[in-house]
């Protein structure tokens, strides 16, 4: 073959790698939406180039400079065409390797559970999603077009790796009708396999017979697709667990869990809610824990002028709402409700002290059941008339401990807010790290003369001055640390610290944790929660009315609320609008109830995998197909040994025991022969290496010509080899007796090598 031919071979094969790889990566970046396909195709032209690079210089000598520049290359274009898909470049500086190892740890922890296409906010999953694209297409080219003779090895492991890209993408996704893609890579395959040998006088025939294949595969194909898989891999038990787990209190450090949009809740309501998981009901003087409720809480309602005597009345009939919930993924030993739960059916659970439900037995992806709720969402005239006339039980809610002076705790009880104000606490929390925090509260209260504008002025003061930040550094004492040097939070920070400094004025307040509202299913109407959406607010406590939620927390995070525009309350109009910020009331330009955007809830993060695709699974089919393309280049390799002819396969014979030896240190002299390969083996590596000289030698010119060493005789030679050298030359010995045969060697080099040994 003259040069010329060459050349127009690799081009070709060029060609057909960047048709292939490009095919795989288009269908790779369905898996997003909306799909980058420009972008991902400019990773694969990148692709391409590496591998018309590594073609080019595979002659080029010496051989360590060689792999060195095919190694750069490689590296290059992958980490080119990662930052081309949406990598910031940044990312690259050395002083973000501790940020980019961290995002992606994150993300990779979960990624196959998040709902394929994904268009959910977290800009990481899907980054992470579309950096295998790349990552696969360069890899591809270096083994497809690695500056080495062996050639065969490496065209298939690119097969392997660029195919797999793309059934791993249609097995994730499951779409509908790939008959044409999958005709489509057929013939793709076929030109990568075929193409380049082909001669161009046998192209059009070569290819009449892939479409005429095609043709014929097509309807076969359309006859088994029933629209469902012969094998629900979703469900396989090897790869999932039974969903997500949520550790609830609070701990104010940086967000290290996923947050990849994995379904967790399916929730059929009328009007939008926070979906509530449990309160948050004591401040232990750093952080804010879950704890029983002495006595019970108060009532859900009271009467204006309240009168010891008096029995409380129902729960406003506005304020009561039936939802259905449907767990999709969730772990929890709390029933998912909102607001204060009145009744469960279809789960096992029991109310505690503080009106949340306990699961007798674990709540578990698949349990569905129904609970009627009280959740008041009052105007914020009904909210000024509620007046200080608390019942007896509201008095748990504004005690709290701080860290005295000695390392101790001290208990405060903090007297309910009155008709004469706020509680005056400065001598008691006087020396303590939350004097500057109380003298803040009063500070933004000062003009307040009820208690819903001092809830409302803390809010918006905290929504307005703070910053939403997921990254924060740990610090003794977090709550005050927050308001006073970093400034900036997420909702752990927010809702911890209004709630503090609500009870510091008297004002009975938790905080509750569970998920935000989550996004509308357009087709059924209902709320679908994900991860991102675990949340914590606060709700405070007023009388005549019951606990209301208010949230503290900006609207810069993840999880998906829905908003009011007419009132206070969260809206009752069975088909919510998405918005961004809360409806207006006298004194404020934004509600207390301001639904924002949405915030993630610190470290809630699931403790196990959930139940949905895993990310094993493709795994698992990647390695499977890999190993069908390792089988398929043994058998290659002994087909094609089977078809040299005795001159070509004792050089190739002899070939592989000198260069085995030569890696090894013991290289044979020139022009040696088998005779001379057998005595330098018994000398190297002892009379276990040199019985397989003597059966080739004893193969090619014996009398009763038995058959050529095989798999066992091989294995021997290599156990023999590494033991010489001490075991320390496993890849090495690998390269050298690969477990396929010896390489062919040309026709001239055949005939040469065989007149040598005809003269030994």
């Amino acid at each position: 073959m003259n040069p010329l031919e060459l050349d127009r071979s690799r081009r070709v094969e060029l060609a057909c790698f960047a048709a292939l790889a490009a095919l795989a990566g288009v269908q790779w970046a369905s898996l997003v939406a909306p799909a980058p396909v420009g972008r991902v195709i400019v990773a694969v032209l990148l692709a391409t180039g590496a591998g018309a690079l590594l073609a080019s210089i595979s002659r080029l000598e010496p051989r360590r400079l060689r792999w060195a520049l095919a190694g750069f290359a490689t590296f290059a274009v992958i980490v080119a065409g990662m930052v081309v898909v949406g990598l910031p470049a940044r990312m690259l500086l050395p002083a973000h390797w501790d940020e980019l190892g961290h995002e992606l740890g994150r993300t990779l922890n979960g990624v196959g559970d998040v709902p394929i296409p994904y268009s959910g906010a977290d800009h990481w999953t899907r980054l992470v999603i579309l950096l295998a694209a790349p990552l696969l297409a360069g890899l591809a080219a270096f083994a497809a077009f690695w500056p080495t003779h062996r050639r065969v090895a490496g065209r298939i492991v690119a097969l392997v790796l660029l195919v797999g890209l793309y059934l791993v993408a249609v097995a994730w996704a499951t779409p509908s009708q790939q008959l044409a893609g999958g005709a489509l890579l057929l013939v793709l395959i076929c030109a990568w396999l075929f193409l380049p040998g082909i001669s161009a006088t046998r192209r059009t025939a070569a290819a009449l017979a892939v479409g005429a294949a095609a043709l014929v595969a097509l309807p076969a194909a359309a006859a088994l697709d029933t629209g469902r898989g012969l094998l629900d891999y979703r469900d396989w038990g090897l790869f999932s667990a039974n969903g997500h787990s949520f550790s609830w209190d609070q701990t104010y450090g940086p967000l290290d869990w996923p947050q990849n949009g994995t379904q967790l809740l399916q929730v059929s309501s009328e009007h939008t809610h926070y979906w509530k998981a449990t309160n948050l009901n004591t401040f232990d003087g750093t952080r804010w824990v879950r704890s029983s409720v002495a006595g019970g809480q108060p009532a859900l309602g009271e009467p204006l002028k309240y009168h010891p005597k008096s029995v409380p009345p129902r729960p406003d009939p506005d304020y009561i709402d039936r939802i259905n919930i449907v767990d999709r993924g969730l772990n929890s030993e709390w029933a998912i409700g909102a607001g204060t739960i009145l009744s469960l059916r279809g789960a096992s659970a029991r109310p505690t002290t503080d009106a949340v439900w306990e699961m007798n037995h674990q709540l578990n992806p698949g349990t569905s059941y129904t609970a009627l709720i009280y959740d008041p969402q009052p105007s914020a005239v009904v909210m000024r008339s509620a007046g200080t006339t608390y019942p007896s039980g509201a008095a748990t809610y504004t005690s709290f401990s701080v860290a005295d002076g000695s390392g101790g705790k001290r208990a405060i009880h903090a007297p309910l807010w009155s008709s004469a104000g706020p509680p005056a606490l400065g001598a008691k929390l006087h020396g303590t790290p939350y004097a500057g925090m109380y003298a803040t509260a009063r500070r933004v209260t000062a003009q307040a003369g009820e208690p819903f504008q001092a809830v409302n002025r803390i809010n918006l003061y905290l929504r307005r001055n703070f910053a939403y930040r997921q990254h924060v550094p740990v610090h003794r004492y977090p709550l005050p640390a927050f308001l006073s040097h970093d400034r900036a939070g997420y909702c752990q920070q927010f809702s911890g610290a209004m709630a503090l400094m609500l009870r510091m004025l008297g004002i009975p307040s938790r905080v509750a944790t569970g998920f935000a509202p989550g996004g509308r299913d357009p087709e059924r109407n209902n709320f679908l929660v994900d991860d991102t959406d675990a949340h914590d607010w606060v709700e405070v406590f007023f009388p005549s009315i019951g606990w209301v939620t208010f949230d503290p927390t900006p609207g810069a995070a993840p999880a998906a609320t829905q908003l009011d525009d007419n009132n206070l309350g969260v809206t009752k109009s069975p088909t919510p609008a998405v918005k961004s910020s809360g409806p207006a009331f006298p004194d404020s330009p934004s509600s207390p109830l301001a639904l924002h955007k949405g915030a993630t809830g610190g470290s809630h993060g699931p403790t196990t995998t959930g139940s949905g695709p895993n990310l094993w699974i493709p795994l698992a089919v990647a390695a499977g197909i890999l190993a069908v393309g390792m089988i398929a280049a043994y058998g290659w390799r002994r087909w094609r040994r089977s078809r040299l002819d005795p001159d070509r396969l004792a050089a190739a014979e002899l070939a592989e025991l000198d260069r085995a030896l030569r890696r090894l240190g013991a290289p044979l002299p020139p022009g040696a022969t088998l005779l001379r390969a057998e005595d330098q083996l018994d000398r190297f590596a002892g009379p276990d290496a040199a019985r397989y000289a003597v059966q080739l030698r004893e193969e090619r010119y014996g009398p009763e010509r038995p058959d050529p060493p095989g798999v066992p005789e091989r294995r021997a030679l290599r156990r023999a080899l590494r033991k010489a050298t001490g075991g320390r030359s496993l890849w090495r010995v690998l390269r050298a007796i690969p477990p396929g045969g010896p390489r062919p060697v040309s026709p001239r080099t055949g005939r040469a090598a065989a007149a040598a040994e005809s003269t030994r």
